[in-house]
This record gives structure tokens, sequence and C-alpha cells, in this order.
């Protein structure tokens, strides 16, 4: 601790805050009752006759029922804290334990009413929200919409401006809530738990201390404070949790646009995790708030920074567990975004990687065309090297390889998502090939073959084993979420590929909606690993044709928006709902969802 406060307060400024705080306190009287907050350093009066602090707002005797101490909000229990007798500010309480706090023994989150007592509003930044900002109109629930009084914390909540006043409730909300919509897998070695939190927090707590913030690191913090209150907003169902969001999103936006034109600067103005952590909290925020047309944006020049500053470098486990996170993401965006292969941004990011003289150090092509794999049976086999499991950034070669972290990170293998990117591929070259571009695609012939040898592998995947899985909740949702993924490959290769009567895909479609229901009923307190099973369920239900079925699917989608709080399930369940109109109303003609993507369905809503 002592060492963390030593490099984040440099010598002349903590001079100067010591030497303000100081002269405060001479001008203070005795009978003053005083606390002075500067950067990391603080003064005020303790009482001789051992009277203490207030350590719990003032609360009316009818509230006291529904009234949390800040005890079940901030646990004072954290070993690292002073003992009781040492007598420290709310703030200070609040911000050392959460920061130090493990991830995986934060409470879930409390009313957002006891922060906003923290924080002094002349104190925090100059917030539009934060003028109407309510502890009584974020939570419909009766207990949610008792006021807490202000009076006991107003005099000693000073901060530094650049403090959001939520930021503490949004990141405990962000990690009790929020990361299990990232990964099925509830272990504490998910990037997430080793990367994007104790980011934030150090994002936070320099921050506070009054230090000068990279806009990477800003980008990411306010990025991961827009996820959270959009969660918070569709779970509360509050207005004002929304509109936080979008302000959040805002600054991110603007912090990563900053970001983007020093990014390759020389010497860097930033580290390059710090950069690619903001350009995938960015990804998050798109998805999660239900635009992916920006997602796209960001997606791309992920991969441009991937490719001209990350696939060169000797790379730790931290970068390759971000570099496994953007990928699955990244082809999963791909099998649905199909009318983005020739936009201006990915034509100017494939031209700047193509010229920088580093496009070598990249394995795959840089459009998802097909390799030249002949027999995948004995390929699959093939042990891959270090350079080729890193550098083959989009899976483009089959192979294997022992150190892929797809299973620890997703709880899938890496073989299902190099088969979904296969099929993305072939579809492409299907694409080209109608688009009588004979030039650029490969012949009937080794299309055919490729299809078949993948139409076999896809219905003949084995479930991997789960024996490394600890937790019998985690195996059997992760059981569940692999079936639903198996069934939804298979239907995303006819309906992509063959282009198949949805009348043979209804057994696949049942097989989708099963596990999601079995999934749902085995633990129905939170949605696992959104990519995992939002992906399947959107596949399945659009081809689903009986009213029963399409019934199902809707109340999965709206339970899942109910449960996560984001938008995405509720814009793709109206996305899916336009489809099965489009069907009833198509006179016979067989319509499907690509189809639609590509006229009436926009494209930045498509799922």
């Amino acid at each position: 601790m002592s060492q963390c406060l030593v490099l984040s307060a440099p010598p002349k400024t903590t001079l100067k805050i010591i030497s303000n705080i100081d002269e405060e306190c001479e001008k203070a009287t005795i009978s003053d009752e005083i606390e002075i907050h500067q950067g990391p350093f603080g003064a005020f009066r303790l009482n001789q006759d051992g009277d203490t602090l207030p350590c719990e707002p003032a609360v009316n005797d009818h509230q006291e029922t529904h009234s949390s101490s800040p005890e079940d909000v901030i646990p004072l229990s954290n070993p690292y804290l002073p003992p009781s007798e040492l007598h420290l500010s709310p703030w200070s309480q609040a911000l050392m334990q959460f920061t130090f706090d493990q991830a995986e023994n934060v409470p879930s989150p409390p009313f957002p009413g006891y922060l906003d007592a923290m924080l002094d509003q002349d104190c925090v930044e100059d917030d539009p929200a934060a003028h109407e900002y309510s502890a009584t109109s974020c939570f419909p629930d009766q207990s949610y919409n008792q006021p807490i009084s202000p009076t006991s914390f107003t005099s000693s909540m000073g901060t530094t401006k650049a403090v959001p006043q939520d930021a503490v409730f949004l990141l405990k909300h962000y990690v009790s809530a929020v990361i299990s919509l990232m990964t099925p897998l509830r272990h504490s070695k998910t990037p997430w738990h080793v990367l994007f939190i104790p980011h934030t927090k150090s994002c936070l707590a320099g921050l506070a201390l009054g230090d000068d913030m990279s806009d990477a690191s800003l980008c990411a913090f306010y990025g991961t404070l827009a996820i959270s209150a959009f969660s918070l907003g569709g779970v509360s169902r509050s207005q004002i949790w929304s509109e936080k969001a979008i302000i959040y999103k805002h600054k991110a936006q603007q912090h990563a646009r900053m970001m983007l034109t020093t990014a390759y600067d020389v010497p860097k103005v930033a580290k390059y995790k710090s950069i690619l952590m903001a350009l995938l909290t960015m990804v998050q925020v798109t998805m999660f708030s239900g635009n992916r047309k920006q997602s796209e944006y960001y997606f791309v020049e992920a991969e441009k920074f991937i490719r001209l500053r990350g696939l060169p470098r000797k790379k730790s486990r931290k970068v390759r567990l971000l570099h496994h996170c953007y990928v699955f993401e990244r082809i999963i965006h791909e099998s649905v975004f199909i009318c983005g292969a020739n936009s201006r941004q990915r034509h100017r990011v494939h031209a700047a990687i193509e010229t920088s003289g580093l496009g070598n150090y990249s394995l795959d092509s840089l459009s998802f065309r097909l390799s030249g794999w002949k027999n995948l049976d004995q390929e699959m086999m093939r042990v891959r090297g270090q350079e080729e499991g890193e550098n083959d950034l989009h899976l483009e070669r089959p192979g294997f390889w022992s150190d892929t972290l797809y299973p620890e990170i997703f709880g899938i293998p890496e073989a299902w998502i190099f088969l979904l990117s296969q099929v993305v591929r072939l579809g492409k070259e299907k694409d080209a090939a109608e688009a009588d571009d004979a030039s650029n695609c490969i012949s009937l012939k080794e299309f055919i073959g490729r299809a078949k040898t993948l139409e076999d592998y896809i219905n003949n995947l084995p479930l991997p084993s789960l024996e490394n899985i600890q937790s019998e909740l985690d195996d059997e949702i992760i059981e569940n979420m692999l079936h639903a993924m198996q069934n939804a490959l298979g239907i995303y290769f006819y309906r992509r590929i063959h282009d198949v009567d949805a009348s043979l895909l209804q057994q696949k479609v049942l097989g989708v909606l099963d596990h999601l229901l079995r999934c749902e009923h085995r633990d129905s307190t939170v949605v696992h690993g959104s990519a995992g099973f939002i992906w399947p369920a959107f596949i399945a239900a659009c081809e689903a044709e009986d009213p029963l079925i399409q019934a199902s699917f809707s109340d999965w989608f709206v339970n899942s928006a109910r449960r996560s709080g984001l938008s995405c399930f509720t814009e793709t369940l109206a996305n899916i709902q336009r489809i099965w109109q489009e069907k009833t109303c198509s006179n016979g003609k067989s319509i499907t969802w690509l189809d639609l993507m590509k006229s009436t369905v926009p494209l930045q809503q498509i799922f």
C-alpha cells in the first residue's frame, strides 16, 4: 500500500498537498469540525472524549427495516483495512475496501443511494445526469425506494473532480453481475478477473489520487461504467441509469478516438494491453447496447492494432488472454455480419497492414478466405507450434494447439471455434461465386468437397471432457451450452452453405431450445456467457416454424433481458420476430434471416 501511494504521488506534488492541508488545519479553530481531503491525503479532527465519526447514514425510524448500513455495502472486515480504532472517513473506507477486495468475494451490489450520499455533489465531475440522480427512482422494488439522509457524509466526502459519483457502486455491480455475461465459467482466472477488473480498479485509484490518466485507461474505465449502467438500467427499469450509461459510453468513445490517434506513435503513449483492453471494452459496450455497426468499427480497429503491434511481439499469457477474447467474439460477429466484408474501413485497415511491412507476421488471410487444407481429419491432428498457434489470428489453419485458452475462458474447445471460422470462410467463397467474381473464388468441385468435409466433421463433433471443471453447477451449464452450440453450428452450416428448407432443421432447433431451457432451469439467477448462448438462440430461433417453439424462444429472450438488464436480448428478439413475420407474409417463398439481413433488418441490430 505505501509503495503504491509513493509511486502515485510525485514528491513535489506530495509536499504541496501536505502543505496545503497543514495551512487549512492552522486556520481552523479548536471548536471547528473539520475534514480535509487532497489527493491521497487528508486530515480530520478526532474528538478526545472517545466519540467516533459516524459510520452509518442517518435514517428515520420508519426506514430502518429497509436501509443497509455501510458495513452491508462495503464490509470492513478485510484484513488489509486498519483496526477499528483508527478512524477513516467513509470515502476512504469505500475506496480502500474496493481496491483491496478480491473479485470473487465481492457481494451483490446494494442500492445506489449509499454512494450518492458518500460523494459530495460539489466535489464530483460536472456530470449532466448527476444533478438528476435520485436513489428513490432507480429501483421499482419497495426496499430500494427508501431515501438515505446524506447529512452524515456531506461534510467529509471530498474527492477529486474526475471521479464519477457512482463509480464504486457501478464497478461492484460489474464484478458481481456483469462478468457472468462474458463467460459461463466462475473461476477467478478469467481475463476479466485477471486483467479488466484490476485495470479498472487501478484507473479508479488513479483518478482518486489526481493522477494524469491515459486515454486508453479512461476509455476502458468509462466503458466499464457504461456496461454496468446499461445493465442496471435494464434490471431496475430506471431511465436515470440508462441516461448515465449513454453519458459514460459517450465519454468512452471520446477517449477511444483520442487513443487511436496516438496508438501507433513511437515512443508509445500507452501500454499495448491498456489499448487492447480499451478496444475490447468498446466492443462489449456497443454489443451490449445493441449496435452491431459500432461493434464492427471497434472489431476492425482491434484487428489492425493486434496485427501491427501484437503479432510481431513476444506474447505473455495476459496478452494471449486478450487475443483469445478478441478472436472468439470476432468470429461470432463475422458469422452474422456478412455484409461488412467490403466496407471502406476494412479496405483501409487491410491496406495499412499490407503496406506496413508487418503483414508477414499474420499467418492467416486478412479477408476470411479459405486456406489450402485437403484432408481435414488428418490436418486436425497436426500439432501446431507456438508461432502458428499465436499468429493464425482468425483460426484459418487446422491443427491442434495445446496452449489454447478458449476452454479456460469460454468453456468451448478451439476446434469448435475453428469449425465456425471455416463455415464463415466457405460462406464467403459462396458469396464471391454468386457475385460472379470467378477470378477470386474456388472451383465448384473444391467447394462441394470442402462443404462435405465440414458437414461430416460438424455432425460428428465429440463433446469435450469436463473433468477440469470443479463446480457441479458449472459442469451442467457448460454441458448444456456445448449441446446448444453443437446444434446451432449445424443449423448455421446448412443455412449458410446449402440454404436448405427450414423444415429440415426443426430437430436441431428443438435441440438448441431444450438445452437453453435446461440451463435456465438449473440456474435462473443470471445469464451465463451471453455469446455462448445468445448466438445459438438467434441462429435456432430464426429457423423455428412452430408457434409454440417460437413462443418458447421469445420467453427465453425476454427472461434473459430481464435478468441481465441488457438491450441486446430485447433487440435481437425484435429482429427475430420481424423475421417470423416476414416468413408468414412471403406467399410461400422461402425467406431466411440471411435474405432479410441484406434487405429489411438493420445491420447494426441484427444480433
